[in-house]
């Protein structure tokens, strides 16, 4: 199985369409990023389908998928600080805690030969970064407050959730999970 299938060229795809993301976020084109950011959610959403179902998962493709979400909604939260005043204390805390998830996973990578995947927490995590972006982008200052203090909640739950998992592959080192 090559690299270029097409469940990773789709993960590609939305490192591709996050330049145009960020050119609408920066002009204050709400709309048009959203339509954007809505097709680059599509093609997440059917990356890991299609891999599954087309028989091609690979550890790259988790990998490549892992990354490319990680500065996909890092580059969003960021531009979003700057265009709509998002909280910039959540989005540091979400840049932190993607770093180290990802710094774990690569440690147990390397360490373990572990490629790891997401959790069901970090899942519902992703969520609350979802409706966070569209929150801010609409400019919904209510449903936004709402929006941070259960993104809060689901960062430490999730972080917490990634770390024990974490601690038990160090200890027990399956060989994939």
């Amino acid at each position: 199985m090559g690299i270029l299938t097409i469940p990773n060229l789709l993960s590609i795809s939305r490192l591709l369409l996050l330049p145009l993301i960020l050119f609408f976020l920066a002009k204050k084109l709400y709309l048009s990023s959203l339509v954007f950011i809505a097709i680059s959610w599509v093609t997440d959403a059917f990356d890991g389908y299609l891999a599954r179902k087309l028989n091609c998962v690979s550890d790259f493709g988790k990998i490549l998928d892992h990354l490319v979400d990680k500065i996909w909604v890092g580059s969003i939260l960021v531009a979003l600080v700057m265009t709509r005043n998002l909280d910039f204390k959540i989005v540091l805390a979400i840049i932190i805690r993607d770093l180290l998830i990802t710094a774990g996973f690569i440690f147990l990578m390397k360490k373990r030969n572990i490629v790891s995947k997401s959790s069901v927490l970090g899942k519902i995590t992703g969520f609350f970064f979802a409706l966070l972006i569209i929150a801010a982008l609409l400019n919904r200052k209510n449903e936004l407050l709402i929006i941070t203090y259960l993104t809060w909640l689901f960062l430490f739950l999730s972080f917490f959730d990634y770390f024990i998992y974490f601690l038990k592959n160090l200890k027990y080192g399956n060989k994939k999970n």
